[in-house]
């Protein structure tokens, strides 16, 4: 009894040492950004439409100002500390791994953090700036628009979020093969079941639910998914 005991409260220090390390971290990655607002402010206009991209963000209220810096500051350093905090989340899991599930686990680290950091990229730089010149089309023309800044933010990080998850989508199927929970050859031969899956995923991740988004992200998943097939034969 006193023994489990004991290895409960061991994960329980366990847990309270990684959460500690990965709110440090998070703290300094927060106050770098914290620091650089200005330039971040500048750098996350960039997907708008060019008219639009050195007109002052709005905000409505002298304390939607701090709230708005702190806001974007929490954002870019978790974005920016990710790999560590992912890293120190599987690390507490690892132990109730067996030794060939730590291996796969540890092995895909950096290709986890690269698939996240990708699909954020791929949506800030690809997917944002027709997404929002599509959604400012619906207007016709009527419709005067004003950039709310915590409304932009909060729509910009939904988005960069959504398809950092989505693009870890290779890496789930990759493990579940490797495990033995699913069969490559059973997925190759039911393909069409995962296109059909791929629309349906992008649907629900998508923010704006445009067309536009929708579309491409649909068309990557396949991609990646075609990809994580071809990836696993060879591992």
């Amino acid at each position: 009894m006193s023994d489990q005991e004991m290895t409960f409260l061991d994960h329980l220090d366990e847990l309270r040492k990684r959460l500690i390390y990965a709110v440090i971290v998070l703290l300094i990655g927060t106050t770098v950004c914290y620091i650089f607002f200005k330039p971040l402010l500048e750098f996350i206009k960039w997907p708008l439409p060019s008219d639009l991209q050195h007109v002052q963000l709005t905000v409505f209220g002298f304390m939607q100002i701090f709230m708005l810096r702190f806001k974007l500051a929490v954002i870019g350093g978790f974005i920016l500390t990710s790999p560590f905090i992912i890293y120190e989340i599987l690390a507490f899991f690892a132990p109730a791994l067996k030794s060939n599930e730590r291996k796969y686990i540890f092995a895909i680290l950096p290709a986890m953090t690269l698939l996240f950091l990708g699909g954020a990229a791929f949506a800030f730089f690809v997917v944002l700036p027709p997404a929002i010149s599509w959604l400012r089309a619906q207007g016709m023309g009527q419709l005067g628009f004003i950039v709310r800044a915590d409304d932009y933010l909060s729509f910009v990080s939904l988005f960069m979020l959504s398809f950092g998850v989505a693009f870890e989508a290779p890496l789930v199927i990759i493990l579940l093969i490797k495990l033995g929970i699913v069969d490559r050859k059973m997925l190759r031969k039911n393909w069409r079941y995962a296109y059909v899956a791929s629309f349906i995923i992008a649907a629900i991740a998508t923010p704006d639910w445009s067309i536009v988004s929708m579309s491409i992200l649909g068309v990557v998943l396949i991609i990646l998914f075609e990809l994580s097939l071809l990836v696993a034969r060879w591992l």
